[in-house]
């Protein structure tokens, strides 16, 4: 079937088929995440990072996005985005670095074309608007991505982004990850409208799609960044994601959650079903899996060796 856009306008067909180069590379980037995410949750629980936020559940989200958008673009991150950073070559020490409070930013921006986290809600889509708008003036060409969370976008910055990335026509591409909550609030209690067509208000196009299947998420953001770059104005991807862990690693979110939505949100793990997908379609086998598995245990190892001293 067809993603459309909120005007009804045709994003792609979604049996459009993903190279089984890509489907390892999303697979294994996904796997690494993974891993740090998991042993970064238990550093902070030993107090060895001041802070954590988990991307578990919304793997095939930043990964989709992040190899759709391909390397040369810039990214302005939000502070969950740990996937999208290891798309980009950071490694696990650098990425868990500013959560202890060691360094300001773990890694160059520059090299990586990955800028610092930001903890302010919704300022980043302020600062990659501003810098795509820079770019322009100085006559250079460059692919602009910012990521932001649904509870961030009813922040005024967001709506600031939106307005002067419209009137300025801005080549940004706004990548919104709703995983259904901000913190303990559900999407459904912080919008009268979708994301997508509160964009629409200010004249940036829009689409939303489910982004639980790293395959489509590709092909879906590869075709916005292709209207992006064609248009030279501005787009927005609502990325239709799950949450499994709280907001943070200290979050009780098993207080606020129901029982059956968080049961769902597990067994919907997107690292598990596309590990499981690639290996039925033989895209991937044991070697394969294995030589993975030690690139996640010396991440982890890397990790534990720093911050667990």
């Amino acid at each position: 079937m067809d993603i459309t856009g909120h005007d009804g306008s045709r994003l792609l067909d979604v049996h459009t088929p993903v190279d089984a180069e890509t489907q390892r590379a999303m697979l294994r980037h996904m796997l690494i995440a993974r891993g740090i995410d998991e042993e970064a949750g238990l550093l902070e629980n030993q107090g060895a990072l001041d802070l954590w936020l988990s991307c578990r559940g919304q793997e095939a989200a930043q990964v989709g996005s992040a190899m759709a958008i391909g390397d040369e673009a810039v990214i302005f991150p939000s502070y969950r985005e740990h996937a999208v950073a290891v798309v980009r070559g950071i490694d696990a020490v650098s990425l868990a670095a500013q959560w202890a409070g060691r360094t300001f930013c773990g890694w160059n921006p520059c090299v990586h074309r990955f800028f610092p986290y930001t903890l302010v809600l919704a300022a980043q889509t302020l600062h990659a608007v501003g810098y795509a708008i820079g770019q322009r003036l100085q006559n250079i060409t460059e692919n602009v991505v910012v990521y932001v969370g649904d509870g961030a976008t009813s922040e005024g910055d967001m709506s600031e982004a939106l307005n002067l990335a419209a009137v300025e026509s801005a080549p940004v591409l706004f990548i919104c990850q709703n995983n259904g909550w901000a913190i303990s609030k559900p999407s459904h209690e912080q919008m009268r409208t979708s994301i997508g067509e509160r964009a629409n208000g200010f004249g940036v196009r829009s689409w939303s799609v489910s982004a639980d299947d790293p395959d489509s998420t590709y092909l879906a953001c590869l075709e916005a960044r292709r209207y992006v770059e064609r248009s030279a104005s501005p787009g927005l991807i609502e990325l239709r994601t799950t949450r499994i862990g709280g907001h943070t690693t200290t979050d009780p979110h098993a207080s606020y959650r129901e029982p059956d939505e968080l049961a769902a949100a597990i067994a919907n793990d997107p690292v598990v079903k596309y590990r499981d997908t690639l290996v039925t379609l033989d895209v991937v086998d044991d070697e394969w899996l294995d030589a993975v598995d030690a690139e996640v245990a010396a991440a982890r190892h890397g990790l534990i060796e720093a911050f667990a001293s």
